[in-house]
């Protein structure tokens, strides 16, 4: 994560030097993404940026961090439970939520999909915990349901929140992908594995 120094910046220099980063990332994929080239963008020395930040992992981990915390902050109380609703209500709007952030959020929303696919990401030790943070909410909600008769005790509730992590992305992902994404398309299709999931298929 950035140092001291970084936080200590002017709101503006920091938002100015991760425009600049978000922007980069939405050219370059890992591997050939350019720091000079946000040294640069961001009008900043380059000794600078090495009191900022120690390498370009330690950049991307701080990406990383940087946007899941704009997404929590987006979600508002969805994320925190405070809301009593249905797992699956809340699932679905969870889920459609972040794909309306990602349209609400271009710049942010490129970068994504060029990250998505680099190895660094899927071997990011942050991304392992934030996966694994994300699936203990949802396993948290799911009890609570079964606690309430919504869901069936019965259900493995960590085997479910696995599940939809892993399955509702590779549903939806290939469409969100797509240069003119079609935001009804990804809404039907996570809609459908929701009722096929609640009401069965036999």
């Amino acid at each position: 994560m950035p140092s001291q120094t970084y936080f200590n910046l002017p709101k503006e220099k920091q938002e100015r030097i991760m425009d600049a980063i978000i922007s980069e990332m939405g050219v370059h994929d890992y591997d050939a993404f350019n720091i000079a080239s946000v040294i640069r963008q961001s009008k900043i020395p380059r000794g600078s940026f090495y009191q900022y930040f120690v390498d370009k992992d330690d950049l991307f981990d701080y990406f990383y961090a940087y946007v899941a915390q704009m997404k929590i902050a987006y979600f508002g109380n969805l994320y925190t439970g405070e809301q009593d609703m249905p797992f699956f209500d809340r699932f679905l709007q969870l889920y459609l939520s972040g794909f309306k952030f990602g349209f609400e959020n271009p710049k942010i929303l490129k970068a994504a999909k060029k990250i998505l696919t680099s190895e660094h990401f899927s071997n990011s030790e942050i991304i392992k915990n934030s996966l694994k943070q994300g699936i203990d909410l949802f396993v948290s909600f799911i009890k609570k349901d079964q606690e309430k008769g919504r869901i069936r005790e019965t259900v493995d509730a960590k085997l479910l929140a696995s599940f939809l992590f892993e399955f509702s992305n590779k549903v939806t992902l290939e469409e969100y992908f797509k240069d003119e994404a079609d935001f009804d398309k990804i809404e039907r299709k996570i809609r459908q594995l929701i009722e096929m999931l609640q009401k069965g298929i036999e």
